[in-house]
């Protein structure tokens, strides 16, 4: 079979190999999935250049998130059968033909829900989800900020935002993605190309202030959304796509009693209790299934092209995720 290889971290384009490996068999308690479709996320690049919060024994296979069929399962297995799709869960390495997983950590897919949809679960949607409606339990009629509007995450957001009914605030840097996230169902459009945060959430939010933020930038730009928080406001940071450090204003924060925090989904999957994972995961299947949420997809590419998949993936200003697929 395939894999995808790393024996050292580094740049994707030098480091990725694709090999041929023995094909693993299932052991008790174990499934065998033939995968079919993956996502390439931030999370995943960063892991392979050695950025990332948590990273793998070299050598290693990329991949925290896809989806695919069971291909055979091991004794003691009893919930699954050959055929059936499933998402594996917190399970690295999806970038190859096959991959072993524990029954437990694989969810059954419904029927309605496409492969492409599956395969893009846990990363964006999951965190999405988390963040907006578990952490900060945004209620209909609510302001909720978030920056990197237009990426997959964002767009997310705004589905989320349109079945829960809270508006949101979108912050972009190029003047084109306006109207596109507004035709999204997106409330109001920063373009910091010729707009300055603050300001233009004073304008929106009025006396009210902001209350509640979602930033994925870091930067000088989550130092400004910092600043855009009203009393008691509360900012969940999730990424770090400048790859510059925050400035913090650490009298505005005693003064207005403001929240800064960061979260990271491999943390809430380890802490949160297993009642409340369901509930959220089962919530998030049946949005999924009844087409409420669709995370976008831009292109799709076989595994053995695994360096044009990057390349295309870490292009500035795309409209959905690429898949790895086949």
């Amino acid at each position: 079979m395939q894999s995808v290889k790393f024996n050292e971290f580094g740049n994707p384009a030098d480091v990725l190999r694709v090999e041929d490996v023995q094909q693993p068999e299932p052991g008790a308690n174990q499934v065998l999935v033939k995968l079919r479709a993956r996502s390439i996320n931030p999370s995943d690049l960063l892991t392979v250049r050695g950025l990332y919060g948590a990273l793998p024994k070299l050598p290693a296979t990329p991949g925290l998130e896809g989806m695919g069929e069971v291909a055979a399962v091991g004794e003691g297995v009893k919930n699954l059968r050959p055929g059936q799709r499933v998402i594996p869960l917190g399970v690295q390495g999806t970038w190859q033909d096959y991959i072993l997983a524990p029954s437990a950590q694989l969810i059954p897919i419904p029927d309605s829900i496409s492969d492409q949809t599956a395969a893009q679960f846990v990363v964006n949607p999951l965190t999405a989800w988390i963040m907006t409606i578990e952490e900060l339990t945004l209620k209909p009629g609510e302001w909720l900020l978030q920056t990197a509007a237009g990426s997959t995450l964002g767009r997310v957001v705004l589905q989320i935002a349109r079945l829960r009914g809270f508006k949101t605030i979108n912050v972009v840097r190029r003047r084109e993605q306006v109207e596109e996230l507004r035709t999204l169902g997106a409330d109001e459009v920063i373009c910091t190309a010729d707009e300055d945060i603050v300001e233009r959430v004073k304008e929106i939010t009025g006396k009210a202030g902001l209350t509640k933020a979602i930033d994925a930038v870091g930067g000088q730009t989550g130092a400004a959304v910092m600043q855009a928080l009203g009393r008691n406001g509360v900012l969940l940071v999730y990424g770090l796509l400048s790859m510059e450090p925050m400035p913090i204003d650490g009298g505005r924060m005693i003064f207005t009693t403001t929240t800064i925090r960061g979260f990271w989904l491999t943390e809430w999957l380890r802490s949160a209790a297993p009642e409340r994972q369901q509930a959220v995961m089962t919530e998030m299947l049946r949005a999924m299934a009844t087409d409420e949420i669709v995370p976008p997809v831009e292109a799709e590419y076989k595994l053995a092209d695994v360096l044009a998949a990057v390349e295309h993936a870490e292009r500035p200003g795309r409209s959905g995720k690429v898949l790895l697929v086949g």
